[in-house]
């Protein structure tokens, strides 16, 4: 008997999918042209290693819409620290290539998610290391003891400092007239891919579809000419191949558990306001809600101001002036039986708006990722950020924590109640105006699903 016959191995390989729907020159732009890229992974006797699967590509950023000058150095234009290179998806589908009308999962808004979920579970200096070399995210706030005691406006030096990391990143030290581009790596942020090792054969194969943002909502401090390509795109997809013994074993009919995320959109008008959705879902864990003013959202050219060294772009989590809270399934409250009061008062608004995260707000959101006892690297703390716009401000609440299985939504309504002052963030709160603006919602959605597959028939259910 050979060795290969008495023991069982397995190959791990990594290989790289090329765009199925790539042009001829390789280039993709969503105001060039072939906005939409598709990777088409085989149905074969192989695992699909979900987590480490990346996005590579190489980004290159203009200042005309001929792209013959890329950004300058004294050019202020810049991408948002908290996501980079993550900017540049607005949709992700990820669907079986075999069962081709059962589509996994979809994520709509899906670097809005990214700008939430990267502050809530990284840290400062885990995006100023590993993730500014993969995809160009920079750390921000506090980043040593020694600065909680400094002058406000010193750390807002420091913060703005930084910034200039990230758009040295876009310049990529050539000449005007030479975009040499930044190559970059993103980890594809979908639930279904942080879940488990993917079974390709019963499966079917996997559709991987990415559609990109418009110009106007990757950057900000630019105009209506700043736009983006992305070229020599690889999806780098780990497989592990199947032992000798598991294929003999075929592939027999089985359930397969996985998370998503859904997204919806809404707009908040009222200082009082409801905000409804009805989601069909049956297993929802737990539910995160941003606000971005409208006049931001896919607006480039929305300006740094004197209290703003970041520039008020469409990522950054904006507090709305929160009162009071209150999370409702089908008209009852669900699944905090009370109220949050903030200290947000009519009188003197500044402390919550500006700076502070009402503790309890802070511990609902962490939960919607994970229990908050075990966060360990977050950005989301009630004193770490330098200035407002730093803030990732978000309203989150987790429906199961214990049995993990998600509550039932595939029938009535899930809401938040929420009195609000709606300011308007381009005021400095600290001289007493306070326009009402509406706000963008990002509501989105974690979801347990149980697919029943009957090999090479279809997806019979989704549970």
């Amino acid at each position: 008997m050979s060795v290969n016959d008495r023991i069982a191995t397995q190959i791990k390989r990594y290989t790289k999918i090329t765009p199925s729907n790539a042009s001829g020159n390789g280039v993709f732009s969503f105001s060039g042209g072939n906005p939409v890229l598709r990777f088409s992974i085989a149905e074969q006797d192989a695992y699909l290693l979900a987590p480490e699967t990346r996005l590579q590509f190489t980004l290159k950023a203009y200042t005309d819409t001929p792209r013959a000058n890329n950004i300058t150095n004294a050019s202020n234009v810049n991408l948002d620290p908290k996501i980079g290179a993550q900017a540049i998806i607005n949709t992700l589908t990820i669907s079986s290539r075999r069962y081709a009308t059962s589509i996994c999962e979809q994520i709509h808004n899906y670097n809005q998610l990214v700008s939430i979920a990267h502050p809530s579970v990284s840290s400062t200096r885990d995006l100023m290391t590993q993730k500014n070399h993969e995809q160009l995210c920079i750390g921000q706030g506090i980043l040593e003891r020694g600065e909680l005691g400094m002058k406000e406006e010193n750390v807002v030096a420091n913060v703005a400092n930084m910034k200039v990391l990230g758009r040295k990143a876009i310049q990529c030290g050539a000449t005007a007239a030479q975009n040499i581009g930044v190559d970059c790596s993103i980890q594809l942020y979908a639930g279904m891919f942080q879940s488990q090792n993917l079974d390709l054969r019963l499966m079917g194969g996997l559709e991987i579809e990415i559609t990109l943002a418009p110009d106007s909502n990757v950057f900000y401090n630019a105009d209506n000419n700043t736009n983006y390509t992305i070229e020599n795109c690889v999806l780098n997809a780990p497989l592990l191949y199947k032992s000798v013994s598991e294929m003999a074993q075929g592939v027999q009919p089985q359930s397969i558990e996985f998370l998503t995320w859904n997204g919806l959109y809404n707009v908040a008008q009222s200082t009082n306001t409801t905000i409804t959705n009805k989601v069909g879902l049956r297993g929802c864990l737990s539910m995160v809600q941003k606000f971005v003013p409208v006049a931001y959202l896919n607006n480039s050219g929305q300006q740094a101001d004197a209290n703003n060294v970041s520039g008020a772009n469409a990522f950054s989590g904006w507090n709305v002036g929160v009162k009071r809270l209150t999370f409702h399934r089908n008209g009852q409250r669900y699944p905090n039986e009370y109220q949050v009061i903030t200290e947000r008062g009519d009188a003197d608004p500044p402390v919550e708006v500006m700076r502070e995260k009402n503790p309890q707000v802070l511990l609902n959101s962490l939960s919607a990722f994970n229990n908050y006892k075990d966060v360990k690297h977050t950005h989301l703390t009630s004193q770490n950020l330098a200035t407002r716009q730093e803030n990732t401000y978000f309203l989150g609440v987790s429906f199961d924590q214990i049995s993990g299985q998600g509550i039932d939504l595939s029938g009535g309504t899930i809401s938040t109640e929420l009195e609000s002052a709606l300011q308007d963030p381009a005021l400095n709160a600290l001289n007493n105006a306070y326009n009402q603006v509406p706000f963008g919602v990002f509501t989105f959605f974690l979801n347990k699903n149980t697919l029943i597959i009957q090999p090479n028939q279809r997806i019979q259910s989704i549970e």
